[in-house]
């Protein structure tokens, strides 16, 4: 396995997506719960959440390398609000981030890791849920 840290895009992007749902979202719920600071109602919640996934990026590519997440990338984290991403893209994106974080004790340890884990989870059964065939599939 290898490990790299993702573009500020694919971070910013999940977080907006996350963020353009109903203020009383079961996602949204579930962020404050983990951590008050994660409001992703206000831009100083975006950009904590922000800040703590990237540096669990760092932190995983720091596990799977001695010389450290510097060789990599500047650690120059920004949030800023991303355009629309679809929920497949939003998926997809996590997905990645996730991988990208599999490494030493993070999935065991990490409570925005395993969050963000159950987070792709239900965003993928929400995208099936919606679709003709899912619909349309035998239920009994």
């Amino acid at each position: 396995m290898s490990a790299f840290i993702v573009e500020d895009r694919t971070i910013n992007g999940v977080i907006t997506f996350f963020a353009l749902e109903k203020s009383d979202s079961w996602y949204k719920r579930k962020l404050k719960e983990l951590n008050p600071q994660f409001d992703l109602d206000t831009r100083e919640g975006r950009e904590a959440l922000g800040k703590a996934m990237f540096w669990l990026n760092v932190q995983a590519v720091t596990y799977r390398y001695e010389g450290g997440a510097e060789d990599f990338r500047a650690l120059n984290y920004k949030y800023q609000d991303y355009p629309y991403f679809s929920p497949i893209q939003a998926l997809k994106s996590l997905r990645c981030w996730l991988y990208q974080c599999a490494e030493g004790n993070i999935p065991e340890t990490s409570k925005l890791y395993q969050l963000m884990e159950e987070f792709s989870h239900r965003l993928a059964l929400d995208i099936v849920r919606k679709t003709k065939e899912y619909e349309n599939a035998y239920w009994g």
